[in-house]
């Protein structure tokens, strides 16, 4: 279930670009990386590290499309595997 609503919450980091609540995360854990380039710190949030947790399941169920390539960063993001 706590999986479940953390998923919700990484599929609209991933997909939202305006509100509060995604410029805080932009800004505080993310900066100019993607959500796939990011990994859990000794002093992140609980909330944080649970969305880190999740991270991987959450990929594994789910497919992104280009769209226009503003948030894609072909030479550094993970396509497949490592």
């Amino acid at each position: 279930k706590n999986r479940c609503l953390l998923s919700k919450w990484l599929h609209k980091l991933s997909v939202e670009t305006e509100g509060t609540w995604v410029q805080i995360l932009h800004n505080k854990y993310l900066q100019s990386k993607t959500l796939a380039q990011v990994t859990v710190r000794p002093n992140d949030s609980p909330f944080w590290k649970g969305l880190m947790r999740t991270k991987a399941a959450f990929f594994h169920r789910t497919k992104f499309t280009i769209g226009n390539s503003n948030s894609t960063r072909f030479w550094e993001d993970t396509w497949l595997g490592e």
